[in-house]
Protein backbone atom coordinates (compact mmCIF):
# COMPACT_ATOMS: atom_id res chain seq x y z
CA UNK A 1 0.00 0.00 0.00
CA UNK A 2 1.51 3.44 -0.99
CA UNK A 3 1.83 6.42 1.19
CA UNK A 4 -0.39 9.40 0.80
CA UNK A 5 1.34 12.02 -0.01
CA UNK A 6 -0.09 14.66 2.51
CA UNK A 7 0.52 18.51 3.83
CA UNK A 8 0.65 20.36 6.70
CA UNK A 9 -0.35 23.64 6.77
CA UNK A 10 -0.27 26.78 9.23
CA UNK A 11 -2.75 30.18 9.28
CA UNK A 12 -2.86 31.90 12.75
CA UNK A 13 -2.31 29.47 15.60
CA UNK A 14 0.10 28.51 17.73
CA UNK A 15 1.72 25.28 16.20
CA UNK A 16 0.06 23.24 18.86
CA UNK A 17 -2.14 21.26 16.67
CA UNK A 18 0.09 20.22 14.46
CA UNK A 19 2.97 19.35 16.51
CA UNK A 20 0.89 16.34 17.99
CA UNK A 21 1.83 14.78 14.49
CA UNK A 22 5.62 14.57 16.45
CA UNK A 23 4.02 12.27 19.00
CA UNK A 24 2.77 10.03 16.21
CA UNK A 25 5.73 8.54 14.53
CA UNK A 26 3.65 5.60 13.63
CA UNK A 27 2.22 7.43 10.96
CA UNK A 28 4.82 8.35 8.86
CA UNK A 29 4.85 5.05 7.56
CA UNK A 30 1.32 6.07 5.94
CA UNK A 31 2.48 9.79 5.34
CA UNK A 32 4.12 10.96 2.29
CA UNK A 33 4.84 15.06 3.83
CA UNK A 34 5.43 16.93 0.75
CA UNK A 35 4.39 19.86 3.15
CA UNK A 36 5.23 21.09 6.61
CA UNK A 37 7.27 24.07 7.71
CA UNK A 38 7.73 22.59 10.82
CA UNK A 39 8.58 19.37 10.26
CA UNK A 40 11.02 19.48 7.42
CA UNK A 41 13.14 21.48 5.69
CA UNK A 42 12.43 20.66 1.78
CA UNK A 43 8.83 21.93 0.77
CA UNK A 44 6.64 22.53 -1.69
CA UNK A 45 3.05 23.31 -2.26
CA UNK A 46 2.01 20.52 -5.09
CA UNK A 47 -1.07 18.30 -5.31
CA UNK A 48 -1.41 15.76 -2.24
CA UNK A 49 -4.06 13.38 -1.58
CA UNK A 50 -4.53 15.06 2.35
CA UNK A 51 -4.14 18.39 3.66
CA UNK A 52 -4.15 19.15 7.38
CA UNK A 53 -4.70 22.65 8.25
CA UNK A 54 -4.26 24.46 11.66
CA UNK A 55 -5.24 28.24 12.38
CA UNK A 56 -7.89 30.53 11.23
CA UNK A 57 -8.01 32.86 8.51
CA UNK A 58 -7.10 36.22 10.11
CA UNK A 59 -5.40 38.02 7.26
CA UNK A 60 -5.61 38.20 3.17
CA UNK A 61 -2.90 36.35 2.80
CA UNK A 62 -4.37 33.49 4.67
CA UNK A 63 -7.49 33.76 2.58
CA UNK A 64 -5.70 33.31 -0.68
CA UNK A 65 -3.25 30.83 0.40
CA UNK A 66 -6.24 28.45 1.91
CA UNK A 67 -7.65 28.44 -1.31
CA UNK A 68 -4.49 27.56 -3.05
CA UNK A 69 -4.66 24.35 -0.38
CA UNK A 70 -7.83 23.31 -1.23
CA UNK A 71 -6.94 23.22 -5.12
CA UNK A 72 -4.34 21.11 -4.31
CA UNK A 73 -5.87 19.04 -1.82
CA UNK A 74 -8.03 15.76 -2.69
CA UNK A 75 -9.21 15.82 1.24
CA UNK A 76 -8.67 18.77 3.32
CA UNK A 77 -8.63 18.10 7.39
CA UNK A 78 -9.17 21.51 9.75
CA UNK A 79 -6.94 20.35 12.75
CA UNK A 80 -8.07 22.13 16.52
CA UNK A 81 -10.03 25.30 17.77
CA UNK A 82 -8.81 27.82 15.76
CA UNK A 83 -9.35 26.29 12.37
CA UNK A 84 -12.47 24.54 13.44
CA UNK A 85 -14.25 27.74 15.13
CA UNK A 86 -11.91 30.93 14.87
CA UNK A 87 -9.58 30.15 18.05
CA UNK A 88 -8.52 32.85 20.70
CA UNK A 89 -8.23 35.73 17.73
CA UNK A 90 -12.13 35.07 16.94
CA UNK A 91 -12.71 37.17 20.07
CA UNK A 92 -11.83 40.18 18.52
CA UNK A 93 -14.95 39.21 16.36
CA UNK A 94 -16.76 40.81 19.32
CA UNK A 95 -14.81 43.42 19.91
CA UNK A 96 -14.22 46.70 17.90
CA UNK A 97 -11.56 47.69 15.57
CA UNK A 98 -10.52 50.88 16.95
CA UNK A 99 -9.93 49.28 20.20
CA UNK A 100 -6.68 47.71 18.61
CA UNK A 101 -5.11 51.18 18.58
CA UNK A 102 -4.07 50.58 22.17
CA UNK A 103 -1.60 48.09 21.17
CA UNK A 104 -1.06 49.10 17.13
CA UNK A 105 -0.38 53.37 17.69
CA UNK A 106 -1.60 53.74 13.96
CA UNK A 107 -4.46 51.52 11.82
CA UNK A 108 -2.18 51.59 9.09
CA UNK A 109 0.01 48.36 11.28
CA UNK A 110 -2.85 46.43 11.68
CA UNK A 111 -2.82 43.94 8.52
CA UNK A 112 -5.39 41.71 9.00
CA UNK A 113 -9.46 40.63 7.90
CA UNK A 114 -12.02 42.48 9.66
CA UNK A 115 -12.62 39.26 11.11
CA UNK A 116 -10.89 36.18 12.33
CA UNK A 117 -12.97 32.96 11.18
CA UNK A 118 -12.99 29.23 10.80
CA UNK A 119 -11.40 27.20 7.43
CA UNK A 120 -14.76 26.32 6.73
CA UNK A 121 -15.72 29.94 6.43
CA UNK A 122 -13.58 30.30 2.86
CA UNK A 123 -13.54 26.67 1.85
CA UNK A 124 -15.06 23.37 1.56
CA UNK A 125 -14.06 21.23 4.76
CA UNK A 126 -14.04 17.32 4.47
CA UNK A 127 -13.24 16.27 8.41
CA UNK A 128 -13.10 18.35 11.53
CA UNK A 129 -10.78 17.15 14.55
CA UNK A 130 -11.11 19.48 17.25
CA UNK A 131 -9.37 20.77 20.31
CA UNK A 132 -6.92 22.96 21.73
CA UNK A 133 -4.88 21.29 21.32
CA UNK A 134 -6.34 18.25 19.25
CA UNK A 135 -5.85 14.44 20.80
CA UNK A 136 -3.63 12.87 18.79
CA UNK A 137 -5.23 9.55 19.14
CA UNK A 138 -8.01 10.78 16.93
CA UNK A 139 -6.40 12.22 14.50
CA UNK A 140 -4.43 8.81 14.30
CA UNK A 141 -7.81 6.87 13.95
CA UNK A 142 -8.56 9.64 11.29
CA UNK A 143 -5.59 8.70 8.87
CA UNK A 144 -5.65 5.21 9.10
CA UNK A 145 -9.87 5.15 8.89
CA UNK A 146 -8.80 7.18 5.64
CA UNK A 147 -6.07 4.56 4.76
CA UNK A 148 -8.75 1.48 4.82
CA UNK A 149 -11.47 3.34 2.83
CA UNK A 150 -13.08 3.92 6.28
CA UNK A 151 -15.02 7.12 7.50
CA UNK A 152 -13.70 8.43 10.52
CA UNK A 153 -15.42 8.42 13.74
CA UNK A 154 -14.95 11.82 15.59
CA UNK A 155 -16.54 12.07 18.67
CA UNK A 156 -19.60 14.57 18.01
CA UNK A 157 -20.96 13.38 21.79
CA UNK A 158 -21.27 15.55 24.91
CA UNK A 159 -17.97 15.25 27.60
CA UNK A 160 -20.29 14.10 30.22
CA UNK A 161 -20.23 10.96 28.00
CA UNK A 162 -16.34 10.66 29.02
CA UNK A 163 -16.92 11.95 32.65
CA UNK A 164 -19.44 8.71 32.84
CA UNK A 165 -17.16 6.43 31.49
CA UNK A 166 -14.46 7.31 34.00
CA UNK A 167 -16.84 7.13 36.91
CA UNK A 168 -16.43 11.04 37.74
CA UNK A 169 -18.89 12.43 40.04
CA UNK A 170 -20.33 15.63 38.29
CA UNK A 171 -18.84 18.76 39.53
CA UNK A 172 -22.12 20.43 38.98
CA UNK A 173 -23.92 18.49 41.56
CA UNK A 174 -20.99 17.61 44.01
CA UNK A 175 -19.27 20.83 44.16
CA UNK A 176 -21.46 23.52 42.64
CA UNK A 177 -18.30 24.16 40.03
CA UNK A 178 -19.58 25.73 36.38
CA UNK A 179 -18.70 23.00 33.96
CA UNK A 180 -19.46 23.39 30.19
CA UNK A 181 -19.37 19.60 30.03
CA UNK A 182 -22.92 19.38 29.09
CA UNK A 183 -22.68 21.50 25.88
CA UNK A 184 -19.59 20.76 24.35
CA UNK A 185 -17.86 17.93 22.53
CA UNK A 186 -15.89 14.78 24.18
CA UNK A 187 -12.42 14.10 22.89
CA UNK A 188 -10.25 14.89 25.90
CA UNK A 189 -10.50 12.28 28.37
CA UNK A 190 -12.26 14.32 30.57
CA UNK A 191 -9.30 15.83 31.57
CA UNK A 192 -10.60 18.52 33.96
CA UNK A 193 -13.10 16.88 36.07
CA UNK A 194 -10.96 14.33 36.67
CA UNK A 195 -9.50 16.57 38.65
CA UNK A 196 -12.66 18.10 40.61
CA UNK A 197 -12.27 21.08 37.97
CA UNK A 198 -15.25 22.42 35.47
CA UNK A 199 -14.55 21.93 32.12
CA UNK A 200 -13.95 25.36 29.91
CA UNK A 201 -14.84 23.77 26.32
CA UNK A 202 -11.25 23.66 24.34
CA UNK A 203 -12.79 20.76 21.96
CA UNK A 204 -15.83 23.15 20.92
CA UNK A 205 -19.75 22.50 20.53
CA UNK A 206 -21.19 19.19 21.20
CA UNK A 207 -23.63 18.34 18.89
CA UNK A 208 -27.08 20.00 19.10
CA UNK A 209 -26.30 21.42 22.25
CA UNK A 210 -28.93 22.88 24.60
CA UNK A 211 -26.99 25.84 25.66
CA UNK A 212 -30.04 28.11 27.19
CA UNK A 213 -30.67 24.90 29.45
CA UNK A 214 -27.18 24.94 30.56
CA UNK A 215 -27.13 28.91 30.61
CA UNK A 216 -30.21 28.81 33.18
CA UNK A 217 -28.71 26.40 35.38
CA UNK A 218 -25.61 28.75 35.73
CA UNK A 219 -27.73 31.30 36.49
CA UNK A 220 -29.81 28.93 39.20
CA UNK A 221 -26.31 28.35 40.71
CA UNK A 222 -25.75 32.54 41.36
CA UNK A 223 -23.31 32.79 38.43
CA UNK A 224 -23.98 36.66 37.01
CA UNK A 225 -24.37 37.52 33.62
CA UNK A 226 -20.56 38.77 33.38
CA UNK A 227 -19.64 35.35 34.56
CA UNK A 228 -21.48 33.25 32.70
CA UNK A 229 -20.35 35.50 29.55
CA UNK A 230 -16.65 34.51 30.92
CA UNK A 231 -17.53 30.85 30.56
CA UNK A 232 -18.61 30.86 26.53
CA UNK A 233 -15.59 33.55 25.54
CA UNK A 234 -12.58 31.26 25.23
CA UNK A 235 -10.91 29.30 22.03
CA UNK A 236 -14.40 27.73 20.59
CA UNK A 237 -16.42 31.61 21.30
CA UNK A 238 -16.84 32.34 17.85
CA UNK A 239 -18.28 28.80 17.27
CA UNK A 240 -21.88 29.29 15.95
CA UNK A 241 -23.43 27.88 19.06
CA UNK A 242 -21.43 30.04 21.07
CA UNK A 243 -21.23 32.97 18.83
CA UNK A 244 -25.45 33.54 19.30
CA UNK A 245 -25.71 33.34 22.70
CA UNK A 246 -22.62 35.90 23.14
CA UNK A 247 -24.12 37.88 20.49
CA UNK A 248 -27.35 37.42 21.10
CA UNK A 249 -29.37 36.27 24.86
CA UNK A 250 -25.93 37.69 26.72
CA UNK A 251 -25.21 40.76 23.90
CA UNK A 252 -26.08 43.17 25.83
CA UNK A 253 -24.77 41.92 29.38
Amino acid sequence: MGKLRAGVFKLSSCDGCQATLFDLPQLWDYLDFKYWLLGKRDNSLEPIDIAFVEGSVSTRGEEEFIKEIRDKSNILVTIGACATSGGIQALRNFGRPEEFTSVYPKKEFIKVLDRSTPVKEHVKVDFEIYGCPINPLILENLVKALIHNKRPEIPSYPLCMECKLRGNVCVMDAYGIPCLGPVVRAGCGALCPSVKRGCYGCFGPSKDPNVSSLVSWFRNMGLSEEEVRRLFENENAYAEEFRSLLEGELGGS
